[in-house]
């Protein structure tokens, strides 16, 4: 997608969390009891979501907030709320991980995990929501574009080329069809057709791993 405005791309890549840990919670409680082999397919998808998570406000953490707190210094709480609410999604993050590495393990505990899934997404709306409703227009207002392109090549450049192929895979699934022709288009040449003609089979049998479709 060609970046018009510094933080056009921000409510599509919300759409991959919006989707993907709702997604997950069901999949660990639609897991059988004590199948490790499929607790651990899906650890790992998980693990994958949450991994971006950071990538993404990491990012922010970087490269939002304090040129935010420098240029629009009346809305310096606001900022601060946002920070906190990073903060308090991490907690959650923490809870998370650590129900997810004895259910992996075991194959049991699903419910548990799940219902921490279901916590740490509403913890994570909350924050989307407003960040969209009124630190959006900040960031058009006082952050250029080559400063919001930065942010998106260094939490992209974070991923392994698997995870990249992933990402791409989760955001094409999670927006509508011209949001992602639009993203896909302002691709490289190359790229894309490496999508069109590998990449997207590749993501498709990996979710179908995931999601337990075949088994």
């Amino acid at each position: 997608m060609t970046v018009t405005a510094a933080g056009d791309e921000m409510a599509l890549i919300h759409k991959i969390f919006r989707r993907a840990f709702p997604m997950t919670a069901e999949l660990v409680r639609n897991a059988p009891e004590g199948d490790t082999a499929r607790a651990e397919t899906i650890a790992a998808h998980i693990d994958f979501q949450l991994t971006g998570l950071h990538h993404h406000h990491t990012g922010e953490d970087v490269h939002v907030w304090p040129r935010l707190l420098e240029r629009a210094a009346p809305e310096a709480e606001l900022v601060e709320r946002m920070e906190a609410q990073h903060a308090a999604v991490a907690l959650r993050t923490a809870v998370v991980r650590e129900l997810l590495d004895a259910w992996r393990r075991t194959g049991t505990g699903g419910e548990a995990l799940a219902a921490a899934l279901d916590e740490f997404t509403a913890a994570l709306v909350e924050h989307l929501d407003e960040e969209e409703a009124r630190v959006v227009p900040l960031i058009r207002a006082h952050i250029t574009v080559p400063e919001w392109e930065l942010l998106g090549q260094e939490t992209f450049g974070k991923f392994t080329n698997q995870e990249k192929l992933i990402a791409t895979g989760e955001l094409e699934a999670s927006v509508t069809p011209e949001e992602a022709a639009a993203f896909l288009g302002a691709l490289p040449a190359p790229v894309r057709l490496m999508w069109r003609f590998v990449g997207r089979r590749r993501y498709r049998a990996y979710m179908a791993g995931v999601e337990g479709r075949g088994l």
